[in-house]
């Protein structure tokens, strides 16, 4: 059955850097956002799905169990776990106050012993980078982030997203050499500055650069983060569905004992005894 596609989040304009950051009608706060209350259950529409959200320390969240199983159905547990930690995204843990109130409000069953909270934009990420398209957000011409990681000695480069048209594309300028790197492998490049200070890597794993690697600029504008964090979502795996298991196949008809293929090894094992047993018998006789 044909099923209509699913809306996604709208691409972010950046202005170019000089300029004033317009406002983001994304980030806008909801009405009556600002009246909420702690604890307080509400309703959030993603793509199209509607999920509890419950006002925890002044922050509206979402279940991640209900959008798992919901939105993220077609995706296993730990495709979703590795995605939410790929992106940086920490759940909240519930209380058990607030895990009754869930349950009340129909987000999780009643046999749940706990669940995970996440922001409403982190429930966005989570779900444009499995159900949404690999497209980068529209940005100004020659737009690059200006990133850095404490990898080793650390270093500092240039993100440059118009570059970054693969998983390993080489789309990072280091600002001390000028050689580009892809972004798993820039997280192993550093520089010894007379400040820096050597820091035990802990960067094993390839796909952790989107956890070590991060802007330089402390505070930096919301929309730059958004569009900083859309880039890192890319070549992530999200276009990738989980395929169904086949189907399992016809039982076949009884064959007789002596077709089996059980039953043919069991007589070629036999038959194969009763040799070795001859030779046997044949060797004895001449050494006798």
């Amino acid at each position: 059955m044909a099923t209509s596609p699913l809306p996604g989040p709208t691409d972010i304009l950046l202005p170019s850097p000089s300029s004033a950051y317009p406002p983001d009608p994304m980030n806008q706060p909801r009405a009556g956002h600002a009246a909420m209350k702690p604890n307080q259950v509400g309703q959030v529409i993603l793509y199209g799905i509607p999920i509890v959200s419950l006002v925890i320390d002044g922050q509206e969240r979402l279940c991640l169990a209900q959008i798992s199983n919901t939105l993220l159905k077609n995706f296993s547990y730990n495709e979703i776990h590795n995605r939410r930690v790929a992106l940086g995204i920490t759940c909240v843990q519930c209380t058990p106050v607030q895990l009754e109130i869930l349950r009340r409000a129909g987000a999780m069953p009643i046999s749940s012993r706990r669940c995970g909270m996440i922001t409403k934009r982190e429930a966005e990420r989570l779900c444009k980078s499995f159900l949404g398209e690999n497209r980068p957000p529209k940005l100004p011409d020659n737009f690059a982030f200006d990133v850095s990681h404490e990898c080793a000695w650390g270093c500092r480069g240039s993100f440059i997203p118009a570059r970054y048209n693969s998983s390993r594309a080489k789309c990072i300028k280091c600002s001390y050499c000028s050689m580009y790197f892809s972004p798993n492998k820039f997280i192993f490049h550093s520089h010894r500055t007379p400040d820096a200070k050597y820091t035990q890597p802990d960067a094993a794993n390839f796909n952790s650069w989107r956890r070590h690697l991060k802007l330089t600029d402390k505070s930096p504008q919301d929309e730059l983060v958004f569009a900083w964090e859309d880039v890192k979502a890319m070549f992530n795996g999200g276009s990738r569905k989980r395929a169904l298991p086949p189907a399992p196949p016809a039982p076949a008809a009884a064959a007789p004992a002596a077709c089996h293929p059980l039953g043919s090894i069991r007589t070629r094992s036999i038959i194969f005894s009763s040799q070795i047993q001859s030779l046997q018998e044949e060797t004895s006789g001449e050494i006798q």
